[in-house]
């Protein structure tokens, strides 16, 4: 206890004693209870006393204690007017003023600019712990999960140097991660036993696919990290997952229909064990992309409920860490190139523009890789080396429906071609008479027996 609040106490128990009669006081029965009440409040008042404010979404009356750095939201106004009786206010002026959620100055109580905020992002206790740098040996478990989640050495600083940006300064990254990887790998347990603790569990989420398609995201409400686990890619979510991850307001919508605007703090980390948990565009900036390692179960370091004790019993010293990190925020905004990124874009493009560009492109060695994989013929792979502005129909289809993973049929494939410029028309005659192709460039015009 501080020396204020034991001054206080002092005085509100000698306060107490007094007006119950001490040898040295009158015991009137009539004046005991008016003597108690005007010494306690004589006591309370050594402190600042607290002053009233209406929160302007809810309606809401508080009591602010400056000298405490706290609020109190109380039951109505005659409740918020009785406890500052007690403080010795006897009329409190109740001040609009509305909350935030600002990870970014999470010292100031409040502020007059346009009327009162209070800033209600709390740090969690081990970004409020001293600073004091710690070596990675005062970690070894959390490393040795850091290893298998992020296997390749670069990339595991680049996801420490974006992890200790929000940590040390509440901002926004404007970068995502997506963690791919078998089920038991360690994404979730990085996730729930390490990020959010230190971050702080109240501004943290844990959240599935339903999350990223329903209009309904208040969950989203005051978050500044949310793991959406084992994802896949969905039209619905594609251009929200993007608003999210760079805007730098969102749009937050309850079941009960109420919507409104928002300051953007998230930042986020998908997690899947599927080949497509997210959409990138070619020329994404947005997200980082890795695969972990094998199953945390087969590793002899990792002996279950042990080690989980053991990561938190280390993350004090992994807070230290990062408070002593030399992050670079410049860098953390910007999302580093991998083979796993790579692969993503490729199959986040439709399957009919990467086989248009494909075929445009003349790129034969792919083509081929695609044809074997897609049960080609030889005779079909060796039509593949020679690509003269033309392709047959049935060989087209199967190469698309090898890129995609919902069946094209032939029709929506040829409908999909023409509309990027492709034509069809009959072939060359061949052992097998004259098929239906596909045309591009000088060869997509109609030949003469077609008219």
């Amino acid at each position: 206890m501080t020396k204020g609040k034991l001054l206080i106490s002092e005085q509100i128990a000698g306060a107490l004693r007094r007006a119950c009669g001490e040898p040295e006081k009158t015991m009137d029965p009539v004046n005991l209870n008016q003597q108690a009440e005007e010494a306690v409040i004589e006591a309370r008042q050594v402190k600042t006393p607290p002053f009233g404010l209406l929160e302007e979404e809810t309606g809401k009356y508080v009591l602010i204690f400056p000298d405490e750095s706290r609020r109190l939201v109380c039951k109505s106004k005659s409740h918020a007017t009785g406890v500052a009786k007690g403080y010795g206010v006897t009329t409190p002026d109740f001040k609009p003023y509305r909350e935030v959620f600002d990870p970014c100055r999470p010292d100031q109580v409040f502020k007059g600019e346009s009327g009162f905020e209070w800033n209600i992002y709390e740090k969690s206790p081990y970004q409020l712990s001293a600073v004091a740098t710690e070596p990675a040996d005062k970690w070894p478990t959390i490393g040795k999960l850091l290893e298998n989640v992020f296997p390749d050495q670069s990339i595991r600083e680049a996801f420490l140097n974006w992890l200790a940006v929000v940590f040390n300064t509440g901002a926004k990254t404007q970068t995502a991660w997506v963690i791919l990887g078998p089920q038991g790998s360690g994404k979730t347990l990085l996730v729930t036993q390490v990020i959010f603790p230190l971050l702080g569990m109240a501004n943290c989420i844990q959240l599935n696919q339903d999350a990223l398609t329903t209009r309904f995201n208040s969950l989203l409400q005051r978050k500044q990290m949310v793991c959406f686990n084992e994802v896949h890619s969905s039209p619905k979510s594609a251009d929200r997952i993007k608003t999210w991850v760079t805007e730098s307001d969102i749009r937050l919508e309850e079941k009960s229909g109420h919507a409104f605007m928002e300051t953007n703090y998230l930042n986020l980390i998908f997690t899947s064990n599927s080949e497509v948990p997210v959409k990138l565009d070619v020329d994404d900036r947005r997200f980082n992309v890795v695969r972990t390692g094998a199953p945390l179960n087969g590793l002899d370091w990792f002996h279950g409920a042990g080690t989980v004790n053991m990561i938190e019993r280390q993350l004090k010293s992994f807070a230290a860490y990062l408070h002593g990190y030399s992050f670079s925020a410049e860098q953390a905004r910007r999302p580093i190139v991998s083979n796993e990124k790579q692969a993503l874009i490729e199959a986040s493009v439709d399957p009919v523009d990467r086989l248009a560009d494909m075929l445009r492109r003349k790129q034969v060695t792919e083509l081929q890789e695609l044809g074997v994989k897609a049960a080609l013929t030889p005779d079909q792979l060796s039509e593949l080396s020679d690509l003269s502005g033309t392709l047959k129909k049935e060989m087209a289809w199967k190469l698309v429906n090898e890129l995609s993973d919902v069946e094209v049929s032939q029709t929506e494939l040829t409908s999909e071609l023409l509309k990027r410029g492709f034509g069809h028309k009959r072939g060359k005659a061949d052992s097998e008479g004259r098929k239906r192709v596909y045309a591009w460039g000088s060869d997509q015009n109609p030949d003469k027996s077609d008219k």
